[in-house]
């Protein structure tokens, strides 16, 4: 009997022992997990994860890009001799000019030199060459930096119509602005003996050739066009109808290697001007071997012996 006890003693223990190492397994669990290293760690994902919840939204400030004309004139002012430089007023805006006296002994007049719209004067290897080449010849230069690109042009209205209409009210603002600047400019050219030479590239040659027509006040006594475009069909047809109509004498010049616009609508320039009888009209091609570069000291010649021609 007693043996039957032990034995069942024995049994007892044994199906109660893995019950209380359960019961404690947990509390071991429990006292490691409340340790002071791990309660530092939870603080911590709880901050990141609390500034991660309060940053959903990107905090982070871009400022709108520089005024275009405000960094063309800085960079003018940074990289030329500033007593050549000298600010005007068009209105109410203001815009700079590069002054370059003759320095032959012989003056022959004074070319005022326009780049390309949304480019700084100095960037124009062509307007910048002549700027510091035609002093020597007996030019005096005026380089003037021009007005910033139109924004909305040309119109992305797809209704021919309505898109021409805006083309040409764009056009037609940015001319009377361009207009002003040419003036105050004329007005300090006079300043200095001899004939006006203008020399304008790109889109503000063609839109100058428009102003010219009409306002013959500010006419010049010649005019030399760097590859003249603009950007609509509609638009380079205008221009080459008052090409052929104004009295100025114009030499028109472009590149073998050119801007398609230019390419395309020197022939229709070419043209009309025949057409109607033009006489100091003239267009010549030079070959180049970087499009749009054009061959400097061709240039010079080019100029100069056409000049001659019509008898300056």
């Amino acid at each position: 009997m007693r043996y039957f006890f032990l034995i069942l003693y024995f049994f007892l223990s044994l199906l109660i022992t893995p019950s209380h190492a359960q019961e404690k397994a947990p509390n071991k669990d429990k006292a490691v997990s409340s340790s002071p290293a791990q309660n530092k760690s939870n603080d911590a994902e709880k901050k990141v994860q609390s500034k991660t919840d309060d940053n959903n939204t990107p905090t982070l400030k871009i400022n709108s890009p520089p005024n275009l004309q405000d960094q063309f004139k800085s960079d003018i002012n940074h990289f030329i001799n500033t007593k050549n430089l000298i600010p005007m007023l068009a209105g109410s805006d203001d815009f700079i000019t590069l002054l370059n006296e003759e320095t032959s002994g012989n003056p022959k007049g004074v070319a005022i030199l326009l780049p390309n719209w949304q480019q700084p004067f100095v960037s124009s290897k062509a307007i910048n060459y002549l700027s510091n080449t035609l002093p020597s010849k007996g030019w005096t230069t005026i380089t003037i930096q021009s007005p910033k690109m139109p924004n909305n042009y040309p119109s992305r209205n797809r209704n021919l119509l309505e898109s021409e209409q805006e083309n040409k009210k764009t056009l037609d603002q940015y001319q009377e602005h361009l207009g002003v600047i040419i003036k105050k400019v004329l007005e300090k050219a006079m300043n200095y003996p001899g004939i006006f030479l203008v020399v304008a590239e790109g889109s503000n040659a063609a839109l100058l050739v428009n102003l010219y027509e009409q306002k013959t006040d500010l006419q010049p006594d010649a005019l030399v066009l760097l590859s003249p475009y603009l950007f609509t069909q509609t638009d380079n047809q205008e221009f080459a109808n008052n090409l052929a109509s104004i009295a100025v004498p114009v030499l028109d010049l472009h590149l073998r290697r050119d801007n398609k616009l230019v390419t395309i609508n020197a022939p229709m320039r070419l043209s009309k001007s025949k057409k109607m009888l033009k006489v100091f009209y003239r267009q010549q091609k030079f070959n180049n071997v970087n499009s749009g570069a054009y061959p400097l000291s061709d240039l010079l010649k080019a100029i100069n012996g056409w000049l001659k021609n019509i008898g300056w």
